[in-house]
C-alpha cells in the first residue's frame, strides 16, 4: 500500500492532508506507515480526490491475480479504476 505516493501523485503533501483531517503530522505519519482502517483511507481519498483502490495499485501489480470464468474456463481480465 503506497498512501504517501498516491498523496504526492495527487499534488498534496502529508502536512496538507493532516491539516484537512485535523490531525498532527505525527498522526498522518502513523497512518501512512501503519495499517489504516478503510474509513481512514476513504477520508484521505476524499481529501485528495482519488479512489481507495488507488492506494493498492502497487500490490495489485505485484500479485497480478488471475480469475477464470466458471463456465468456460477462460482467463478473465479484471481492471480496477
Amino acid at each position: 500500500m503506497d498512501i504517501k505516493g498516491v498523496i504526492k501523485e495527487h499534488g498534496f503533501t502529508l502536512v496538507q492532508v493532516a491539516q484537512k483531517m485535523e490531525i498532527s503530522k505525527g498522526g498522518i505519519s502513523q497512518i501512512v506507515n501503519g495499517s489504516p482502517t478503510v474509513k481512514t483511507l476513504r477520508t484521505i481519498a476524499d481529501i485528495i480526490g482519488c479512489n481507495v483502490w488507488d492506494f493498492f495499485k502497487d500490490e495489485m501489480k505485484e500479485t497480478e491475480p488471475s480469475f477464470k470464468c466458471p463456465y468456460c474456463g477462460h482467463d478473465l481480465k479484471i481492471e480496477i479504476k
